[in-house]
C-alpha cells in the first residue's frame, strides 16, 4: 500500500494477475462514512470505479455479487472485508450472481477477501486508508483448516435445548460437481457441501450394514465421528465431531442414547438449592458374532462446559453377540456450578466406549451428552402498607429466601397485564416502565414462556405521546443484525420507529437480554419518542409480541398503559439493583403522587428478577388499589 503498510488477502476466485499489478483504491461508503456492503449495483458508478480496486464489506448479499457488479461497471479488482475473524471462504471460479434476480456472468478480475472485522483497525481499514495498492502472488498458510466455519450454525436446538448438530463434515470451499458447468465443477460452502459428505458416509455405512435400522445407521455415524479432528472442538457446535466413514463402516456395535440419536440430551434445567442430578441410559448393541467388552470413561468439553460430574454406571460393559446392554450416565452439578443468567451456560462432554484390544475393528464409540443449566434465585417482594393511591409512601421489601444464588431486582411501574393466549415465548404477560437516568426510559416486557434465544421474537410497544389514540412511535426489540444489515447476528436490541417520518430513530441499544429467559429490558431515549417535561411529559402505550418463525403472533389489542416520564404516579427510590444474597433481603421506598395517579393510573408494581424461574416467576406483579 502507498501508506507503507501491507495486507495479506485471499484470492477468492483464483484470478490471474502479474506480480506488481497495481490499482487506485476506491472505497464504497455508506452515507455515514462506513464501508458499504456493496450490495447495491447502482453504487458501482463507472465514472468513479473504472480501472480501480473497489473495497466493500461482507454481509447481506452473496459474496460474489460484489465481483460481478464491479467487473460489469469497469472495476479492475474488488476486495471484500470479512464479517468474522479470519478470511472468508474461497469461492473459486465465479460464474454469476446467485442472489434472486441475479445473472450468469464470468468474472475474470481478481476478487480479494480480507480478514475481518472492520473495527478496530485491521486489514480492511488499512486498505481503505490507502490511495493505491499493488499486488504480489504468494501462498497463504492455512493452519486453521480444521476449525469450524465462521458461518456454521450453533446448537443447541431452540425450545427444548437438545443437542444439535449431530456431527460435522467438510463444508468450506469444496470443489464438486456443479449443474450447468460441464466438466468444470463448482466451489461452494455451507450445508450444500457438508450434507452431501454426510449423505455419502450414510450410503457407505448402509452398504456395510445392510440390515441395520435407520437409527442404528445414524448412531454408527455419530458414535464414530472424531472430535479430535475439529480444532477448538465444542460439542454444541460440532456434535460428536468430524464424520469418519472408515469407523462407521467398520464398527459392529452402536450406542443409542436418546430416541433415534447417538447422544444424550438432558435439555434445559433450572437449578435450585437441591442441585441437578439425573441419569439417562445408553443402549449398546452388538451386531457381531462375538461378545464385545468396552471400558467406559467421560471427558468434559473444556473450556466450554461448566464444571460438573458425569459418572457411568459401570467401569466396563460386556455385550453378548447379537445382544444389547444398558449403561447409565448420571449427570450432576450444583447451582453455583451452573452459573447465573449473565451469559449462556452449557454442560457438555463425551461418554467414551473403548473396545478391548483387537475387537470391534479397534473402533471407539462416543456418545456426547449435553445440558443447558440455569441457577435460580427466588426473589419475592412485599409492599407495606399495601400499594394504593391514598398511601403516600410504601416500603417494598425484596427477599431472596430459598434462592440458590444471589440476584438483583429491578422495579417498574406496572402498566399492562395480558392474558395467556397459548402462543410461544412471544406471548406477553406483563409490561412495566421506569425512568432510567436523566434522558431515558426502560420498558420491561415479561412473557408466559421461555425462549432459547430472544431474537426469535419481536416485541412492539406502541407509543401515543399525544394520548389521542394515535400511535406516534413504535419502540421495538429485534435482532440487531437483522434490522441494520438484514442478517441475524445474535445481538438483541431496542429501536425506535417514527410513524410520521417512516424512519428508524437515531439510537439503538443492545438490551443484554439473557438466553433461556422470558423478560426483555428495553431502553429508549426520551427525545427519540418525543417526550419532554414542557410539552409531552405523559404517554399511553400498548404492546404486541411477534414470533419471527411462525404465525402465532400475540398482536391482538392489549390494554393501555399510562406513564408520566417526569413526574410518575409511582416512583421508586433506593432500588435494590445491587445483588441480593441467597437468603438475604433489601428494601426500596415507593412514593405515590396522588394527583398524577388520576392522570396516568398504574396497575401497580412490577418487580423483575431475571434469575428467577422463567415465565411469570421472572416478573412479580403487585396490584395497587385505586
Amino acid at each position: 500500500l502507498d501508506t507503507g503498510k501491507s495486507v495479506v488477502a485471499l484470492n477468492e476466485n483464483g484470478a490471474t494477475f502479474a506480480d506488481g499489478s497495481g490499482w487506485p483504491v476506491y472505497v464504497l461508503r455508506n452515507t455515514d462514512g462506513s464501508i458499504s456492503l456493496g450490495c447495491d449495483e447502482t453504487a458501482y458508478d463507472p465514472a468513479l470505479i473504472t480501472g480501480k480496486l473497489v473495497l466493500t464489506a461482507r454481509g447481506t448479499c452473496a459474496r460474489v455479487a460484489r465481483a460481478v457488479f464491479g467487473q460489469k461497471h469497469g472495476a479492475a479488482a474488488v476486495a471484500m472485508i470479512n464479517n468474522a475473524a479470519g478470511y472468508p471462504p474461497f469461492d473459486g471460479k465465479i460464474t454469476g450472481n446467485p442472489d434472486p434476480g441475479g445473472e450468469m456472468f464470468d468474472v475474470t478480475i481478481p476478487f480479494f477477501g480480507l480478514r475481518g472485522p472492520t473495527t478496530p483497525a485491521t486489514d480492511g481499514n488499512d486498505l481503505a486508508a490507502a490511495a493505491n495498492a499493488a499486488a504480489t502472488n504468494i501462498t497463504i498458510n492455512n493452519p486453521g483448516f480444521q476449525t469450524l466455519a465462521s458461518f456454521t450454525s450453533n446448537g443447541p436446538r431452540g425450545g427444548d435445548s437438545s443437542l444439535k448438530p449431530d456431527v460435522t463434515a467438510p463444508g468450506v470451499s469444496v470443489l464438486s460437481t456443479g449443474v450447468g458447468t460441464g466438466n468444470k465443477g463448482a466451489v461452494m460452502s455451507g450445508t450444500s457441501m457438508a450434507a452431501p459428505h454426510v449423505t455419502g458416509v450414510a450410503a457407505l455405512t448402509r452398504q456395510a450394514h445392510s440390515t441395520w435400522s435407520v437409527a442404528e445407521i445414524k448412531a454408527a455415524i455419530m458414535n464414530t465421528a472424531d472430535p479430535g479432528k475439529v480444532a477448538g472442538y465444542q460439542t454444541s457446535r460440532a456434535g460428536t465431531g468430524l464424520v469418519q466413514p472408515l469407523g462407521s463402516t467398520t464398527t459392529s456395535a452402536t450406542a443409542l442414547g436418546d430416541p433415534y440419536a447417538g447422544s444424550l440430551s438432558f435439555g434445559f434445567a433450572e437449578i435450585g438449592t437441591a442441585g441437578f442430578n439425573q441419569t439417562k441410559n445408553v443402549t449398546i448393541s452388538n451386531h457381531g458374532a462375538t461378545p464385545l467388552t468396552f471400558t467406559t470413561s467421560t471427558t468434559q468439553n473444556a473450556p466450554f462446559t461448566r464444571a460438573h460430574t458425569a459418572t457411568p454406571s459401570a467401569a466396563s460393559v460386556t455385550v453378548s453377540a447379537g445382544g444389547s446392554a444398558t449403561l447409565g450416565l448420571t449427570l450432576s452439578l450444583t447451582a453455583s456450578q451452573a452459573g447465573d443468567s449473565a451469559a449462556f451456560r452449557e454442560v457438555a462432554g463425551l461418554l467414551t466406549l473403548t473396545p478391548a484390544a483387537g475387537t470391534n475393528g479397534g473402533v471407539v464409540l462416543r456418545v456426547p451428552y449435553y445440558l443447558v443449566p440455569r441457577a435460580l434465585s427466588n426473589l419475592d417482594t412485599t409492599a407495606s402498607p399495601p400499594l394504593a393511591k391514598a398511601t403516600a409512601s410504601n416500603t417494598a421489601t425484596v427477599s431472596n429466601a430459598g434462592g440458590a444464588i444471589a440476584s438483583s431486582a429491578d422495579l417498574f411501574t406496572w402498566g399492562i397485564a395480558d392474558a395467556d393466549e397459548g402462543f410461544g415465548s412471544n406471548d406477553v404477560r406483563a409490561v412495566g416502565v421506569r425512568r432510567s437516568g436523566a434522558t431515558a426510559l426502560r420498558f420491561a416486557i415479561n412473557t408466559y414462556r421461555r425462549w432459547s434465544a430472544p431474537n426469535v421474537n419481536e416485541f412492539d410497544i406502541y407509543i401515543d405521546v399525544d394520548q389521542n389514540g394515535t400511535v406516534d412511535f413504535i419502540v421495538f426489540t429485534d435482532d440487531f443484525g437483522l434490522v441494520t444489515a438484514n442478517a441475524f447476528d445474535g445481538r438483541y436490541a431496542s429501536f425506535v420507529f417514527n410513524v410520521a417520518t417512516g424512519q428508524l430513530g437515531p439510537t439503538a441499544f443492545l438490551t443484554g437480554t439473557p438466553t433461556d429467559s422470558s423478560t426483555i429490558n428495553a431502553p429508549v431515549l426520551l427525545a427519540d419518542i418525543g417526550l419532554s417535561a414542557a410539552t409531552h411529559p405523559r404517554f399511553d402505550y400498548t404492546v404486541a409480541g411477534f414470533d419471527l418463525f411462525s404465525t402465532g403472533d400475540d398482536n391482538a389489542p392489549s390494554e393501555v398503559g399510562h406513564f408520566n416520564a417526569f413526574t410518575p404516579a409511582m416512583s421508586v427510590t433506593g432500588t435494590p439493583t445491587a445483588s441480593i444474597a441467597a437468603g438475604g433481603s433489601a428494601t426500596a421506598t415507593i412514593t405515590v403522587n396522588s394527583t398524577e395517579w388520576d392522570l396516568t393510573p398504574p396497575k401497580g408494581l412490577m418487580v423483575v428478577g431475571i434469575d428467577n424461574a422463567a415465565g411469570p416467576g421472572e416478573a412479580q406483579t403487585i396490584s395497587a388499589a385505586p
